[in-house]
């Protein structure tokens, strides 16, 4: 079962090593055997890729933008912005990028983005997004490849220090294709060791079951 586990663990990693924002998972065996939660995400920064669109952005720093969903406030690293029909700036699925004074509004035509964060539109100040760090991350929940409900009070929701953001670039997932494929090779192995074993053990507990009726 620890294996099986592993098996789609490591499976749905490869599956989103395009996924913008992407943060691998990873699963404990010993954890597992003694029955905790035995997956981890690994926050390790993934590379950035240039592509010259205005509204992408990538954070070269720990951190995290901060959403409004109809669910509630989220998290992400996936920087692929776009403007909605009311000219604000949204994720990919509609969410809502917050700024230090609410959800950030952008009306014009040269969109500039600071290093820290700071949106000017046409030569004038518009906001500035709202980016934050948590001490545990470990209370951050994977709701969909690349964001994140935190478990725990949401006044933990630092604000994000040193903060680099690059415009025109997005972070791409933190998977590493050759790392993967060798995880996976290895998992179907001792899966098949594993059902071997239990094969060889089915075998041996009913050759004794037949044994042992002969002397009833």
């Amino acid at each position: 079962m620890v294996h099986e586990q592993k098996f789609d663990i490591v499976s749905n990693n490869l599956s989103n090593l395009d996924t913008e924002g992407f943060k691998k998972d990873l699963i404990s065996f010993h954890r597992t055997l003694a029955m905790q939660n035995a997956t981890a995400i690994d926050f390790s920064p993934g590379p950035v890729r240039y592509t010259g669109n205005t509204l992408d952005v990538a954070l070269d720093t720990p951190g995290f933008f901060k959403l409004q969903t109809p669910r509630g406030v989220r998290y992400t690293r996936d920087g692929s912005f776009k403007l909605n029909a009311e000219g604000m700036l949204v994720t990919s699925n509609g969410d809502s990028v917050l700024g230090e004074n609410g959800p950030i509004s952008i009306n014009g035509n040269d969109v500039k983005i600071a290093n820290d964060g700071t949106v000017v539109v046409d030569g004038g100040t518009v906001g500035r997004m709202l980016l934050v760090d948590f001490e545990q991350k470990g209370l951050l929940k994977k709701e969909t490849s690349s964001c994140y409900l935190y478990q725990g009070d949401e006044k933990d929701a630092k604000t994000a220090e040193a903060v680099e953001i690059q415009q025109g670039y997005v972070e791409e997932s933190n998977v590493n294709l050759t790392e993967e494929m060798i995880k996976l090779i290895e998992t179907q192995r001792a899966c098949e060791t594993a059902q071997k074993a239990i094969q060889v053990f089915a075998e041996v507990n009913s050759k004794l079951v037949g044994d042992a009726s002969l002397f009833q």
